[in-house]
């Protein structure tokens, strides 16, 4: 069984607890930061709400005992007509308070992950909101980059982790997590399942995409510096087409082989990360008795799309809940295996200009 259909929709604002929704939504996607997330009901009898409930406050959202969101309420909308009152509260997940706010510097300057986290996040002006931070490789920690006079948090955050080649996401609890997020990735036990005619189906419905416009037999990394203009790295595979499909790529902050060789690897996992996708509802919000999430690992067997038997890693999830269709949750899917770290962020150099040389004696 996919799901236990009578868990609670919990919603924890400001310390009082609503669990009678009609509608919800919850949003995460690896490759999306600050996710909304919704729940609306509607009553035939008006309701009296306290003023404790209102935007900027904090919320926790459960299913069950089980922690699904952490955010700040973006919006809170009442509204009434003849047949009843509505309530709806909405937001986004905390990454959106990393987007909104600016790293308070004034000059630019240079600071790594760790500081740019200790001293502006878990120490600063969101130190409420923000307790951990989780970093997988401490690697190349201390590698700065710059920050500008009004870049956004969310933004110099990225560039730092980026650094380090690695990712950053949000866990439900609220802690921030820097590394892969497939690095441990959970396989889920129960298969999905879309069989004609079979009473072993798990899956409402589902969809495969196949699009390799954007995948090449071969790649090569053009480097573009003061030596001049030279390949420095190439990589060819079998795809498709009938025909050889070349695409060159000029990378400027690309100086050594095997700098050249991590971004060619990378920009043809990216490319077949687009090329082969797959959407898939299922009824309930959780499966093995946890709640789908992000990252995980899964197998989908179909005689219907049989193209699409096979492993599939979860970049994304929504979990619904509606009066006519009750919980489902649809999942975007990709290749496993098709994901790759972000490549190591270099700060743009600065050109130097040569100073003209008057010579001793010159006319001026």
């Amino acid at each position: 069984m996919l799901d236990n259909q009578n868990n609670a929709i919990r919603l924890v604002i400001a310390g009082y607890e609503i669990n009678n929704w009609d509608n919800a939504s919850v949003d995460s996607a690896i490759d999306t930061p600050s996710e909304g997330w919704s729940f609306s009901l509607f009553s035939k009898d008006d309701l009296t709400i306290p003023d404790e409930i209102k935007s900027g406050a904090k919320i926790q959202a459960f299913y069950g005992d089980e922690l699904i969101l952490t955010s700040i309420a973006d919006a809170v909308e009442e509204g009434c007509d003849r047949s009843g009152y509505a309530l709806k509260i909405s937001g986004r997940d905390l990454v959106g308070q990393l987007i909104d706010c600016s790293v308070p510097i004034f000059n630019g300057r240079q600071i790594n992950l760790e500081e740019l986290i200790n001293k502006y996040v878990l120490s600063g002006d969101l130190s409420n909101l923000f307790h951990d931070v989780r970093i997988q490789n401490n690697s190349w920690l201390k590698n700065k980059v710059s920050v500008e006079p009004g870049e956004s948090l969310w933004d110099a955050i990225v560039k730092a982790a980026q650094v380090t080649g690695q990712h950053v996401w949000l866990e439900p609890d609220g802690t921030l997590v820097v590394g892969d997020p497939f690095a441990n990735a959970y396989q889920v036990k129960t298969s999905l399942q879309l069989h004609k005619r079979s009473n072993t189906n798990n899956v409402l419905d589902a969809k495969y995409t196949e699009d390799i416009s954007n995948v090449f037999s071969d790649i090569k990394i053009l480097s573009q510096d003061g030596k001049g203009q030279h390949i420095l790295s190439g990589i060819s595979a079998s795809t498709q087409y009938t025909h050889k499909r070349l695409k060159i790529i000029s990378m400027s902050d690309v100086e050594t082989k095997a700098e050249a060789d991590t971004a060619i690897q990378k920009i043809e996992k990216d490319n077949n990360l687009q090329a082969y996708a797959m959407t898939a509802n299922v009824v309930g919000w959780s499966i093995d008795n946890k709640v789908w999430s992000t990252g995980w690992h899964l197998n989908f067997q179909s005689n219907r799309l049989v193209r699409a038997t096979a492993k599939w890693a979860v970049t994304g999830r929504t979990l619904t809940l509606s009066r006519s269709n009750g919980k489902q949750t649809l999942l975007k899917l990709n290749r496993q295996g098709d994901w790759a770290q972000p490549l190591l962020y270099k700060d743009p150099q600065a050109k130097t200009t040569k100073k003209a040389v008057v010579k001793k004696g010159a006319k001026k």
